[in-house]
């Protein structure tokens, strides 16, 4: 068995190996003044990433907008069920309308202008606390003063202060439950925003200091890189955190699974800013730049904070919180239904497993993941106990170009572990891989770490994707030896992504897997 492998990921051994040698400026993103800071602040985009394993899908205002909307409509009519009694079907839906729906909408508008969604990353529960009660109980006051200014007592005051307690409470509840799941997640380095800093000067490392301050901000710092510019000074950072410079930019972002660009300051070579940007377009790496003192004093529309630190968002990926929360939650609910319904075949399937040969049922392999994150990948076991110490002895048996390593009648296969291979069965385990988060039901094939080290910087674009059960490759050319026809599909799964490719990948992987032209 192997042991514990490390969950954060191993991106030195995916560096591209640039090193390179690395004028003070303003501290501007702390001298801003309040009414600029308020009038300007957008909620900062974060947590996700393309196809990112654990969506934050209430990251998104929207989500927040829709679920504190269903929470405040549902315990309004739960509320007034008891009132109810003894009432007419049409009068409780007079009453429900009367109350309920204007009850929720009064909610949201409140908590619009209280605040509420602009779920900045460094403010507390308690300023959400307060926040939410400056929104329910202005709410409950006004329905309780339309209903006597308009002589209708559709509810009693006692149940819509009810109504404001339980709505406050539900909303209050949902933001504790996502903060302590987004901590969670953090510490197991899942859904982490990874940032280089341009410009190693003073004001980088503030920018580094104060992201790294904020806890709750999910942003891992990935090194300096030098503008090779007089005003840089390496002598203000450690050496070993200036990773290159900044015309090898995208082969360190890429090698470190960049999700952002921060720049400290404009570059004074001309060009330079354009020329990243026009590349960041095509790879999905946002990029922002720390304002000059002048530029936030002017009302600009693109600057947005991060926290309390003003920057300008030159270029935003394109983010996709709903639909990538709804592609988790489908592989949450199908990996777990599909467990419970196949365990029957389990358990037939480790008996003969323990039958044929000796050796444990399950096989676990250090697979690499999303942006490099290695965890263990369960199958059925289909070869001999000693596999893996066999390999090298057959390498010259490969079949498969380059970096993976697959041979058709390979010797090391047990009898029982063809069948399982030609059905596919062995992936099965897999489902508690979907269910925990490392894997999804759609996705490129994990990698092995020794494949993974061979890579050129292009191929690191299948690991942006969370990798899964059955992927494009797997539908289309599963017996296509080239590794180049590999990382082509699982490079166009990426950039055409859609729940409904998904669906039709699914549909045609039942098909193969009943044809059985697995190997």
């Amino acid at each position: 068995m192997l042991s514990n492998a490390e969950r954060s990921p191993d991106v030195s051994v995916l560096e591209a190996g640039n090193s390179s040698a690395a004028s003070n400026t303003s501290r501007a993103f702390h001298q801003i003044p309040p009414k600029t800071r308020s009038e300007s602040r957008r909620r900062s985009r974060g947590d996700e990433n393309s196809l990112s394993p654990r969506p934050f899908l209430f990251s998104s205002a929207a989500a927040w907008v829709v679920l504190d909307f269903a929470l405040a409509l549902t315990i309004a009519t739960l509320t007034q069920l008891g009132h109810a009694e003894g009432s007419t079907p049409i009068q409780f839906k007079y009453s429900t309308l009367l109350a309920g729906l204007p009850f929720a909408l009064l909610v949201l508008l409140l908590e619009k202008l209280s605040g509420v969604y602009l779920n900045k990353a460094d403010e507390s529960l308690f300023i959400d606390a307060v926040r939410i009660l400056r929104a329910v109980i202005p709410a409950g006051l006004v329905l309780i003063g339309l209903q006597k200014l308009w002589g209708i007592a559709a509810l009693p005051d006692d149940l819509i202060v009810r109504e404001v307690v339980l709505s406050g409470a539900a909303m209050l509840f949902g933001r504790a439950l996502w903060r302590q799941r987004r901590e969670r997640l953090y510490r197991r380095d899942i859904a982490l925003r990874n940032f280089l800093i341009v410009g190693a000067d003073e004001i980088g490392q503030d920018v580094r200091s104060y992201l790294a301050s904020l806890r709750s901000s999910g942003y891992r710092f990935q090194g300096f890189v030098s503008m090779c510019e007089r005003s840089d000074d390496p002598l203000r950072v450690n050496a070993d955190e200036i990773v290159g410079e900044v015309h090898d930019v995208f082969e360190i972002a890429r090698s470190r699974f960049v999700d952002e660009i921060i720049f400290s300051r404009r570059p004074a070579t001309p060009g330079v800013l354009s020329r990243i940007l026009c590349q960041a377009r095509t790879m999905g790496i946002s990029i922002r730049l720390i304002p000059s003192l002048t530029e936030t004093l002017v009302d600009r529309s693109d600057v947005e904070y991060v926290g309390d630190l003003p920057t300008i968002a030159v270029y935003q990926a394109r983010q996709r919180p709903l639909s990538l929360s709804a592609k988790r939650g489908i592989d949450i609910v199908f990996a777990t239904l599909a467990s419970v319904a196949l365990l029957p075949l389990f358990a037939l399937i480790a008996v003969l497993i323990k039958l044929q040969s000796p050796g444990p049922v399950f096989y676990l392999s250090k697979r690499v993941g999303h942006k490099g994150r290695v965890f263990k990948c369960i199958k059925f076991r289909t070869m001999v106990d000693n596999a893996a110490a066999m390999q090298d002895q057959l390498a010259h048996l490969n079949e498969r170009d380059r970096v993976v390593f697959k041979i058709s009648n390979d010797p090391r296969v047990t009898p029982f572990g063809v069948f399982l291979r030609k059905y596919s069965l062995d992936e099965l385990p897999q489902l508690w891989n979907v269910i925990v988060g490392d894997m999804s039901l759609v996705g490129p094939r994990p990698p092995m770490h020794s494949e993974v080290v061979q890579y050129d910087s292009e191929h690191l674009r299948r690991l942006d994707a969370v990798p899964g059960i059955t992927g494009l490759w797997q539908v289309e050319a599963r017996q296509d030896p080239s590794f180049e026809k590999l990382v082509a599909f699982d490079s166009k799964y990426i950039n055409h992504w859609s729940l409904g490719l998904d669906l039709r990948i699914m549909l045609r992987t039942i098909t193969a897997v009943i044809r059985g032209t697995g190997s």
